[in-house]
């Protein structure tokens, strides 16, 4: 077969012929349709195609083409075209029933694959608020969060408290080493502190303030991702417990950066952040020991002068 696509730019009318091999253009057009193709050409781009198949098996060869931008695409000697490779022999075919019953079972897989993906998102799926778009910090996925903790493993845990858990983790695309807090569902912690966190430590930055990278929201599930701090809590050098106790320059250099973090907050920062929950089970310390205050679950804001 032989195949025509003109394009009539003045009538913005496209054209497409068919004729047996050996036989000249005919004059009337097998399908004719008015499309503008000025706003699909572009200056530079490909032209290609493309074939597909019925319900019976066939291949399709291209022996020639020729195109042209502007004016008659250059015809070429049908006679000097290559051969057709030799047809592949003719397996028996299988019989209708078969056919219909393989198409049966597909559809039904689809179905039950389809239903278990939707089920599967459903419950994985995160919520979104408008509100998040002009406060919230970079927002992980939950399944990137499950990945780095090892699926909220116990022996990832860092620590718990009336708000929940804290599970450590580690991003595998950056080997970032992160704290997960896992806000319970029958926390006191809900989500007007949640909510609270996010806006005033997510624009916080300050050396002596434990930085909030990030954050995750699920069904009822409220995850915030913080720095790893190696040393865990203030709190549990408190009492030895076997723990080698801290030095009096360590203490000093701990309580020195807690009070450099407040003083950020109530001072230098464009509003007042009232932390409202000082305590040693909120000082984490770093690798070096300098304290950093987290946990600004019950923090509020107000203006200077206020």
């Amino acid at each position: 077969m032989q195949l025509w696509i003109d394009y009539d730019e003045a009538e913005k009318l496209v054209n497409v012929t068919l004729a047996p091999a050996r036989m000249s253009k005919p004059n009337r057009p097998l399908l004719s349709t008015p499309t503008d193709l000025s706003q699909i050409i572009l200056g530079s781009m490909y032209v290609g195609f493309t074939s597909a198949t019925g319900t019976l098996v066939s291949y399709h060869y291209i022996l020639g083409w020729s195109f042209n931008r502007s004016g008659q695409a250059q015809s070429f000697d049908v006679s000097s075209l290559p051969r057709l490779p030799l047809r592949m022999e003719r397996k028996e075919k299988p019989g209708v029933m078969t056919i219909i019953s393989l198409i049966a079972a597909a559809v039904v897989l689809v179905t039950i694959t389809g239903a278990a993906y939707i089920l599967r998102r459903k419950k994985n799926e995160e919520i979104r608020e408008d509100w998040e778009r002009e406060y919230g910090p970079h927002r992980f996925s939950y399944k990137n969060l499950y990945k780095a903790t090892k699926g909220f493993k116990d022996e990832q845990l860092l620590g718990a408290g009336g708000f929940g858990k804290v599970y450590r983790g580690v991003i595998s695309s950056s080997n970032l080493q992160i704290a997960v807090k896992k806000v319970s569902h029958d926390s006191k912690q809900g989500m007007k502190e949640f909510v609270a966190e996010i806006i005033s430590l997510g624009r916080l930055r300050h050396r002596n303030l434990v930085q909030l990278l990030g954050y995750c929201r699920r069904r009822g599930e409220l995850l915030l991702v913080y720095d790893y701090m190696p040393n865990g809590s203030l709190d549990k050098f408190s009492y030895s417990n076997g723990r080698p106790s801290l030095d009096w320059l360590t203490r000093f250099r701990i309580i020195r950066g807690v009070a450099s973090g407040l003083l950020y907050l109530h001072e230098e920062w464009e509003q007042v952040v009232l932390h409202r929950d000082i305590k040693a089970s909120n000082v984490l310390l770093d690798a070096e020991f300098n304290g950093r205050l987290g946990d600004f679950g019950l923090a509020r804001l107000c203006d200077h002068d206020t």
